[in-house]
């Protein structure tokens, strides 16, 4: 796969493609980070497993100020921005909740889940 992403990314098919694309604007190419598969999540121990629950019911944000709780190292962080305050599950954990956890979701506040690449090409 990648000697095949390879080979075609240096084509000269590609490069007319993005020559094409690039007249009189700028192309930039990112991707989404995708989802993480919850089945190799850890699961949350009783207390927390009973604070993400009770606070994200089956999601992984919640608008609006609330408390992060107690624990070290943390399980959610607090974050206010022009969009407002949002508190963000943090990490890589599971917990039950009604009609179950998903197989796939999205993994919470990590770098991974931050971070997006891209790439500018320009003349």
């Amino acid at each position: 796969m990648t000697r095949d992403a390879a080979e075609r990314l240096s084509s000269d098919d590609f490069w007319g493609f993005v020559e094409r694309l690039a007249l009189g604007r700028r192309v930039v190419i990112t991707s989404d980070h995708g989802y993480a598969a919850t089945g190799l999540f850890f699961d949350a121990g009783d207390e927390q497993a009973a604070f993400l629950k009770t606070t994200f019911k089956s999601g992984r944000f919640v608008s609006a100020q609330h408390d992060a709780g107690p624990f070290v190292p943390p399980v959610a962080l607090p974050v206010s921005n022009a969009h407002g305050a949002n508190l963000l599950a943090v990490g890589r954990w599971k917990w039950r909740s009604q009609g179950g956890y998903p197989t796939l979701a999205h993994g919470g506040a990590s770098l991974l889940e931050v971070l997006s690449p891209f790439v500018e090409l320009t003349k």
